[in-house]
């Protein structure tokens, strides 16, 4: 995706705001300009035609001021406290020419020289649960905490985080944070577990429709085409429906539905199916800040004819196709089987790597034409953060100077180097796929009850059982549950109050 910004840094710092507030929307894809810029002087009398230069996604990224001030800490320790498996988000030993880790490497040397201090991890097989411990003892061991999304409950019930919106140079408005996330998780003012580009994992457990650019085309689905569908605004689930269920082939002759076959869309149960209720625009929970209550949004009619025209979708059609098992699923994509397959990014750095096809990605699709913007989510096992109630209040400076450097710089530097290495250079030299990537990442959205996932009697999977068993009435499931998860609810406020 290519902005035009005027070379001069005067201009260039007075449309900063204005790209900010646009780099949300996804009506802002193609809005370049093509004129000059007419500057008269101080006087009035002349008339100055400056140049337009054309940035890259990458350099307009740069050009976002993070607003910190200059300040040294005398290579004071920003402790991280985290997990083995997570580790790689925050620290590089070296530079290895493997474009992801080098791309940390830079990130946190660039951070350490500007403030002098050093960023370092602590270790631990359950952050989640250690920070509690670390608490109560009243032990300052760490800045800031890093966990799954789906275990925030632990710490969040034990008292252990203090509040990201009191912390200073925090700027959530900047495009670092995930707005859409934090604010669905800000529950009575109080947001404990923040979500930003820190969180690699945020991005490579991102869910999207990754799409084999050569089966499809076969059906007569060329790539833009299906690019141009979505900029329209009508990748819809009945068009969705209607592509993915007209491709079917049986390839193995068996005569039957079966692996081996060619499926326009192909799936398993698990989390990528939690993602529709999002996906269609609606949510799981709402929270009212007026009343300061939080109830269950599931039960919606959209929700209901979703569900249905999923179900219907995945047993009546041939184009449609449940495997039993994640293995098999991708195994078959990899074979170049299937047409249109919901993944996370990370498959991209995994099975999709080697493929002798080229593939695309799109959204998920939208309830219908009316709904104002595409959505996803992340996988509930990213990482979220959280600042433990022990950090000194004469620490908080530094740690919200560090963690909005620290987010900012992912946001310029590693996560272009992820959607590059991810897409085969397609994020910097294909403007589609780079507006595909963007339209994406800027429809995630953090379903609060994630965090309290199972706590919540499950409520946040009920969806995905429903899909599971290929029963339409959800309407029932929730009924029948209503009662322990309300319980669950005015227990969970306890926690914000």
């Amino acid at each position: 995706m290519k902005k035009r910004i005027l070379t001069l840094v005067l201009a260039l710092l007075m449309v900063l705001p204005a790209f900010t507030a646009c780099s949300e929307s996804t009506e802002n894809s193609d809005a370049a300009q093509e004129t000059t810029t007419a500057a008269p002087s101080a006087e009035g009398e002349a008339v100055v035609e400056e140049a337009v230069e054309e940035l890259s996604e990458a350099e307009a990224r740069l050009a976002i001021p993070d607003n910190l001030p200059e300040q040294k800490f005398d290579g004071k320790e920003f402790r991280i406290l985290t997990s083995e498996g997570k580790n790689f988000q925050f620290i590089s030993e070296e530079l290895t020419g493997e474009a992801t880790s080098d791309a940390v490497y830079n990130r946190n040397l660039k951070i350490e020289e500007r403030f002098d201090t050093k960023i370092t991890t602590i270790i631990t097989g359950s952050p989640q649960s250690e920070i509690g411990t670390l608490v109560t003892s009243g032990d300052d061991a760490c800045e800031i905490v890093e966990h799954h999304q789906y275990v925030a409950s632990t710490p969040i019930a034990a008292g252990s985080y203090l509040n990201w919106n009191d912390m200073p140079y925090i700027d959530q408005a900047q495009p670092w944070w995930n707005q859409l996330s934090n604010e669905g998780a800000t529950i009575n003012g109080k947001l404990f577990c923040i979500m930003g580009d820190l969180s690699i994992t945020a991005l490579t457990y991102t869910f999207a429709e990754f799409f084999n650019q050569d089966l499809m085309s076969n059906y007569g689905y060329n790539p833009s085409d299906l690019y141009g569908i979505v900029f329209e605004g009508n990748w819809t689930l009945d068009k969705f429906i209607e592509i993915s269920g007209n491709i079917y082939e049986d390839t193995n002759g068996d005569g039957k539905k079966s692996v081996g076959d060619t499926f326009g869309y192909g799936f398993w149960v698990y989390h990528g199916t939690d993602v529709w209720v999002d996906a269609i625009g609606e949510r799981l929970t709402t929270y009212d800040p007026e009343t300061n209550e939080i109830t269950v949004q599931l039960g919606t009619e959209k929700v209901f004819t979703a569900l249905e025209k999923i179900i219907n979708h995945l047993v009546g059609n041939n184009g449609a196709y449940h495997f039993m098992s994640e293995a098999e699923g991708k195994a078959e994509n990899v074979a170049g089987n299937v047409g249109i397959m919901q993944l996370m990014f990370e498959s991209a750095f995994q099975e999709l790597r080697d493929v002798d096809y080229a593939y695309g990605i799109l959204p998920y699709p939208k309830y219908d034409e009316n709904q104002e913007a595409y959505y996803t989510i992340s996988m509930d096992q990213f990482s979220v953060f959280g600042v433990p109630k022990t950090l000194p209040e004469t620490s908080y400076d530094f740690m919200g100077i560090v963690m909005e450097a620290l987010n900012a710089e992912s946001y310029k530097t590693v996560f272009p180097v992820y959607y590059d290495t991810a897409l085969k250079n397609k994020y910097s030299e294909d403007p589609e796929t780079a507006q595909m990537v963007d339209l994406i990442m800027d429809g995630r959205r953090c379903e609060f009850a994630f965090q309290f996932g199972t706590y919540l009697v499950n409520l946040p999977y009920m969806f995905r059982n429903q899909i599971y068993s290929k029963d339409i009435n959800l309407a029932s499931s929730l009924q029948k549950q209503s009662k322990a998860i309300n319980k669950k609810l005015d227990q969970m406020m306890g926690y914000f109050e």
